[in-house]
Parts: structure tokens; C-alpha cells; sequence
């Protein structure tokens, strides 16, 4: 049985993101793996593949694995974003760990 991690062109593309994304995308699982080796303090904020202007809303959920509503998208309001990365600076949940949110 094969376990290799797919190119990451396939999740691009079931997200329905360009390929020429796929570089940004690396660098950015680069980024999470050096710090997942450091010795630092870190979190690393993975919004939704969604954010777009839009409204406060309650409080969006928030976790380790996308969040998806009951249409399977991900997706979140910038606002609501901007939020969510003060309450964690304020009062951190997730040192040492990824973190997402969505609706």
C-alpha cells in the first residue's frame, strides 16, 4: 500500500485553487514543519480556503482540522478572522499547534 502525500496540486485542484498556488502553498508547509522542529513558542493560524469580507458573526469554530459547514465549504469573514487571531494572542488556546476556524 502506497502512504506517499499526494502532489499538492491535487488539493489545490479539489478546492478549486490555480496551480500556480501550488509554490505559496509549499512554503507555507515548510514554514509549519520548522517550526513544528524549533525550540520557539509558536501558533500557526491556517484561516479558511474562504475569506472574504463580510460580517461579525457569533464566534466561528475553532480547531486542529478544517472546519466545514453543512455544505462541506470552508469558509470564514475577515472580521470574524481578525477576531479569532486577537482572542488567540490574547488568550492563547493553541501554542505549539495549527488552528483554523470557520462557520
Amino acid at each position: 500500500m502506497n502512504h506517499e502525500t499526494p502532489p499538492i496540486e491535487t488539493p489545490l485542484d479539489q478546492v478549486g485553487l490555480p496551480r500556480e498556488y501550488a509554490a505559496a502553498v509549499r512554503g507555507h508547509r515548510e514554514a509549519l514543519n520548522v517550526l513544528r522542529t524549533s525550540n520557539r513558542l509558536w501558533t500557526y493560524f491556517s484561516p479558511a480556503e474562504d475569506i472574504s469580507p463580510g460580517e461579525r458573526r457569533s464566534l466561528p469554530d475553532r480547531g486542529c482540522q478544517p472546519v466545514l459547514d453543512a455544505d462541506g465549504r470552508s469558509r470564514i469573514s475577515a472580521e470574524d478572522a481578525a477576531v479569532a487571531l486577537i482572542d488567540e494572542t490574547e488568550l492563547p488556546h493553541f501554542v505549539q499547534r495549527r488552528f483554523t476556524i470557520g462557520y
